[in-house]
């Protein structure tokens, strides 16, 4: 049964509007531990120092042929999936051992990648940085990791929904318990309609869903607002902080929050010896076609993602963490940063002040990938190994996944000797604090039966409250049991079967496969998992709550819609006419089937180029087909009403009587569905 709903659900899944609302798609320094040098943001006629000269990846025996293995991955990747460019830099035992550039930064002026000067947008890596501004300031006495973020707050606070207040410790590791709200809001295209970060944060913000440090749920929300307690702080705005505190004591002198703002202050506009070496962003079709978008604006979230970078910054930037150094925090901090702060999931992945945290064919990685919807990046960090990965583009990628694979390519084909250890990590639990994660580590219980974990499970990292929550229905994982009686995870058509490690910990058993850790609510039941997938965990939900349930009510809805426009037409051809009752449900049937056609209709629309879509979203199209969605509530509600004179009608067969019944209850369903969704209301018009 579990496999027929799981196919029935990969059958169903092209039919939601909503596959493509998503966001897989989101501040006087005076260090007391440690010296900050305050340097000056680059004049506009003025070129980088360029220091820190490449060392050959052929003088490094361990790495031989690096770089003829990169450029076969990365060269294969762009003819197959005409990628516009690529820049690479990678650094071993603190030295810059390859630093390149692939392809274009503008296709249109056919000017290459320079990995020295071509800036990227780097988005979401920005957080790394943050968290590191974060513990400058922890380190001054400015911020204190365990204290309410309201203690700092003035212009606006967080509502106290829990009892625990939110601590910049849960910030930084993704845990403050806030819903994804982002959608038409996280990028803005218009530089004139750029919030401050302020604004934005008292705007927009989430809705609080779980107490802190319940569950991860990865927040742009959160690492602005870490952002902006910098910016009040520390006295200046995060855009400067970064140039004085991080970006010129390691001479990332190409590396800025700024953004291409005309007609601003030159204290937040970027200064126009960066911008000329913009990369251009392109937005991926289905038909793997590049076209040119304009700048995305994220200032307003700066501290979330609003960085550019070179390849070769991004060297220096790796080479620092990578190293036991005092130039950005003090030895201390810089260990303490390696850190997790909630140490309660040793196998799966974990947060290491904005730094997810791993292990890759038994080593550990410090990891953060970026992307916005014209660039992708990714920073792979093996402290044991003493490497560092760092691979943009300046696009998106449908199909590739060069940006996410190459750092563990490289360690796959370098490392292999090392053997991944599966198991590691379980001794340490038993050090773990007490927290709702280690529930299962109190004792030893009777061995749960398999079908105790059966179900469908969707992200925590979703809305819960917008009409954004229709992008979790592209992505539920679904759990069930195969006919040799194993556990299998069906995720995005791809399964996966698992092992048991321990109690209510599994792993699955392909090569270096994730764990999965399994919690109960207070009643035992198991209602969530937690995994090495880093934007968060996964909740169990109810049939009636499942993407299967939404789908069967589109396409019964649809069904019987279809069935009552086609037995009206043959009444109306015997008996020449209609009850009001009949003409009641031929309107209320094509007004669903306009509904569902108008879903479909978009989704090709929308395969072909949906940029403008997801950035102005909900568009006049979202608001025109959530109008007909109220009308047709007001038209079921008038069909409830008129039952009872239906089956009083003598002049209409039981079939039909039956039929409107039945198309009645559909209706119902698929009401219920959209408000389930959070696609009936007016509060997104």
């Amino acid at each position: 049964m579990n496999t027929i709903r799981t196919d029935l659900l990969l059958m169903l899944r092209r039919l939601s509007l909503m596959l493509f609302i998503g966001i897989g798609l989101n501040q006087p320094v005076c260090a007391s531990a440690h010296p900050i040098c305050c340097g000056q943001t680059v004049p506009n006629n003025e070129k980088p120092n360029r220091q820190n000269p490449l060392t050959p990846a052929s003088k490094t025996q361990e790495l031989k042929g690096l770089q003829k293995y990169v450029d076969y991955l990365i060269n294969t990747e762009i003819a197959r999936h005409n990628l516009p460019g690529v820049a690479v830099s990678i650094v071993k035992d603190d030295k810059i051992i390859l630093l390149k550039g692939y392809g274009f930064a503008d296709l249109n002026n056919q000017i290459k990648v320079d990995p020295n000067d071509t800036l990227f947008r780097i988005a979401s890596i920005t957080k790394t940085m943050t968290a590191i501004a974060v513990m400058q300031l922890v380190e001054q006495g400015k911020l204190e990791i365990d204290a309410d973020i309201n203690d700092y707050l003035s212009a606006f606070k967080i509502p106290n929904t829990f009892n625990e207040p939110i601590t910049i410790g849960a910030l930084l590791s993704h845990r403050a318990g806030f819903e994804q709200a982002d959608a038409g809001n996280l990028f803005v295209q218009n530089p004139l309609e750029v919030l401050s970060t302020e604004q934005y944060l008292a705007t927009h913000m989430p809705q609080r869903i779980w107490p802190p440090g319940h569950l991860v749920s990865y927040s742009n929300y959160g690492f602005a607002l870490l952002g902006y307690l910098v910016e009040l702080q520390s006295g200046m705005n995060l855009a400067t902080y970064m140039d004085h505190a991080i970006f010129s004591p390691l001479g990332m002198s190409y590396t800025t929050l700024r953004e291409p703002i005309k007609n601003n202050t030159a204290s937040t506009s970027m200064p126009s010896v960066l911008e000329n070496h913009l990369a251009t962003g392109y937005f991926r079709n289905t038909k793997g076609q590049n076209i040119a978008k304009p700048f995305e604006f994220t200032g307003h979230i700066a501290g979330a993602g609003a960085a550019s970078s070179t390849a070769h910054n991004m060297a220096l930037y790796m080479r620092t963490l990578l190293k036991n150094s005092s130039l950005l925090v003090n030895l201390d901090t810089h260990e303490q940063m390696k850190q997790r702060l909630y140490s309660d999931r040793p196998l799966a992945t974990g947060i290491t002040h904005g730094m997810f945290n791993d292990t890759f064919k038994g080593y550990q990685q410090h990891h953060h990938a970026g992307g916005t919807y014209t660039f992708s990046s990714n920073m792979v960090m093996f402290p044991e190994l003493q490497l560092g990965v760092f691979i943009s583009t300046n696009a998106v990628e449908p199909q590739s996944h060069l940006v996410t694979s190459l750092a563990t390519a490289i360690v796959n084909k370098y490392y292999r000797h090392q053997p991944a250890k599966p198991t590691a990590g379980l001794k340490a639990e038993k050090q773990a604090q007490p927290h709702s994660y280690s529930q299962f580590l109190s004792g030893q219980i009777t061995q749960r039966h398999l079908a105790d974990y059966t179900g469908t499970y969707l992200t925590t990292r979703r809305s819960y409250t917008q009409l954004e929550k229709l992008s979790a229905l592209n992505g539920p994982a679904t759990i069930s049991i195969n006919q040799q009686g194993e556990l299998v995870m069906t995720n995005s058509g791809h399964q996966l079967r698992l092992k048991r490690l321990k109690e209510n910990i599994f792993q699955g058993k392909s090569k270096a496969a994730p764990a999965f850790y399994f919690y109960h609510d207070d009643s035992g039941n198991i209602d969530r998992f937690s995994a090495s997938m880093y934007s968060g965990d996964y909740e169990r939900v109810s049939f009636l709550q499942s993407p299967l349930c939404f789908y069967l009510a589109l396409a019964l809805a649809s069904l019987l819609s279809m069935s009552t426009l086609l037995l009206s037409a043959i009444r109306h051809f015997k008996s020449n006419t209609l009850s009001r009752a009949e003409l009641l449900a031929c309107y209320s049937a094509g007004m669903i089937l306009a509904a569902v056609l108008g879903f479909v209709f978009m989704n090709v629309t929308l395969a072909v180029d949906d940029y403008d879509f997801l950035i102005n979203f909900p568009t006049i199209e979202v608001k025109l087909l959530l109008s007909l969605l109220i009308v047709i509530v007001l038209t079921t509600l008038a069909k409830v009403f008129c039952l009872a004179l239906v089956s009083r009608l003598r002049c209409l067969p039981l079939l039909y009587k039956v039929h409107f019944w039945l198309f009645t209850l559909s209706c119902l369903s698929f009401i219920y569905v959209f408000w389930i969704w959070n696609a009936i209301g007016f509060n997104y018009f």
